[in-house]
């Protein structure tokens, strides 16, 4: 893929600033002065101007009827409860047509849904409005528990889910290191497990950022050793118990498929950055043999570390 592609946002009248600022500060921020941002973001509408919620009017770089000349569209909130502005469902069903990859944040998929992209993929939104899209759309497959879902067509979870979905854009098309970087300059989790019923009627924002950084220096300091639950524990002075819950509360995971979500990124760095053999990789990540060490990474990230190294390393090498 490109170094820089250009992705695209589509606003329209009574969208919220949240959903918008997100993907511009998570994609297309200079977080590295001496460097290019990863995309070319820029938002696209009435170039007269789109009044958001709350008041303020925002002015696009470029009119709604040119998505289609991006790389990527990606669509942030809209009101579900209204109908989907027309000019924006043209502007979409061009963009797919164009096989621009499509993209929502939230409430986004009901506006993806309205231009038929969703017929026959799995989906995904706030879980408040997940009945009434799946009433609505019925040809589309809603999973009203991930926090995102990436089927061809990607969509998230409510609100801040749209940063885990944006961390994974960075992943597929820049690596694991770029969205490691991405994460540690906004103050997230580069990658969440679990679903959205942990957050129902919940706030999805948990400070975890410090305790959790100290855990992971302990265990890249331990990853040749036995790494059981109690010695996990015993580092962040927890009872296995409360940080089992810990874990689950912040990040909808257990400590232990925390650790190997950690050997595996451990692994696509050296991938990506070093011409170290496999085997050797193998061992720096803390796998007792390269057999299942292939096996865990070729589960987990759906290629093998070999396909994984030729399609990241050049580009970040």
């Amino acid at each position: 893929m490109p170094s820089q592609q250009s992705i695209a946002i589509p606003i329209v009248d009574g969208m919220t600033l949240f959903e918008i600022g997100m993907p511009l500060e998570a994609l297309g921020y200079d977080w590295d002065r001496n460097a290019s941002p990863l995309y070319d973001v820029a938002l696209y509408g009435d170039l007269r101007g789109v009044r958001v919620h709350g008041g303020p009017r925002l002015v696009p770089h470029r009119p709604l009827a040119a998505l289609a000349e991006a790389d990527t569209v990606l669509v942030p909130a809209i009101r579900p409860e209204e109908p989907v502005n027309a000019a924006l469902v043209r502007a979409l069903r061009r963009a797919a047509a164009a096989n621009v990859r499509m993209v929502s944040l939230c409430t986004g998929a009901f506006a993806l849904a309205e231009a038929d992209l969703l017929d026959g993929h799995r989906a995904t939104t706030h879980w408040r409005w997940a009945d009434l899209l799946q009433r609505s759309y019925p040809a589309v497959d809603v999973d009203a528990r991930a926090i995102y879902v990436d089927d061809g067509v990607l969509t998230s979870a409510g609100s801040a889910a749209g940063l885990d979905l944006c961390l994974h854009l960075i992943r597929t098309d820049h690596g694991q290191q770029a969205a490691n970087t991405i994460a540690r300059n906004l103050v997230i989790a580069a990658h969440r497990d679990g679903d959205q019923a942990q957050y129902v009627a919940a706030d999805p924002l948990t400070e975890h950022a410090h305790w959790l950084d100290e855990l992971r220096t302990w265990l890249h300091a331990h990853l040749h050793e036995d790494v059981t639950l109690v010695r996990l524990a015993h580092a962040a002075a927890a009872s296995p118990r409360t940080l089992a819950r810990r874990f689950q509360h912040d990040l909808g995971t257990t400590p232990m498929r925390w650790v190997a979500a950690e050997r595996i990124a451990i692994a696509k760095t050296l991938l990506e950055r070093t011409d170290l053999s496999l085997d050797r990789i193998s061992h720096e990540a803390g796998y007792y043999s390269p057999a299942t060490f292939r096996a865990s990474f070729t589960t987990q990230v759906g290629v093998t570390p070999g396909r994984y190294r030729l399609r990241f390393a050049s580009a970040t090498a």
